[in-house]
Formats: structure tokens, C-alpha cells, sequence
């Protein structure tokens, strides 16, 4: 693979991630599970105050971007980053935003 192709296929991949990440829902939740790790999806719903059908919408489009990764426990799916760098990025961006 050439170094354009690969370069324009991680700029289609970026395209994607802050596609996923342009809902305030979606934004939300990437931020709350970097600072706060970890999360079920009724304790996601309480700490940004969520209907559980649109949590659950939200986070199948982050599971989808390959953002978030589930575990069950129990009965509970238990939600957490897929990796830091995402988290990073939000923190990074809302920062930003707040110097605005």
C-alpha cells in the first residue's frame, strides 16, 4: 500500500471518529467514560440524565466506530473506551472550547 493511500485512509477513519462524535449525547458519553471509566448503561443514563432507549442508540454508534467496547456483567453490559486516545481527543476539544 502506497504512503497516499494509507495517508487517505486515516483521514477517512478520522472523518468517521469525529462523525460518531459530533451528537452532544455521543460527546457526553466518550467524556464521562475517560474521566470516570467504566460505566453501565443506567449509570450513563443518571449521569447525563438520558432516556435509556436513546443511551442505548448512542452507544451502538460509538460501538459501531469501534470508540466504545462492552462487557457483560451479569445482567448489566458494562461500557468503557476502546482505548485512551479518543478520550484525549473530547478532553482536548472541550478544552478548547472553553477558552472560546
Amino acid at each position: 500500500m502506497s504512503a497516499d493511500r494509507s495517508s487517505d485512509l486515516a483521514i477517512e477513519r478520522a472523518v468517521d471518529i469525529l462523525s460518531c462524535l459530533a451528537h452532544p449525547i455521543r460527546l457526553a458519553v466518550v467524556a464521562c467514560l475517560h474521566r470516570a471509566g467504566a460505566k453501565t448503561v443506567g449509570a450513563l443514563c443518571e449521569a447525563l440524565d438520558v432516556e435509556q432507549s436513546a443511551m442505548s442508540h448512542h452507544l451502538r454508534h460509538l460501538r459501531d466506530a469501534h470508540l466504545v467496547v462492552s462487557e457483560r456483567q451479569g445482567r448489566a453490559m458494562l461500557y468503557a473506551l476502546a482505548d485512551t486516545h479518543v478520550g484525549r481527543i473530547v478532553e482536548d476539544t472541550l478544552a478548547h472550547a472553553a477558552e472560546a
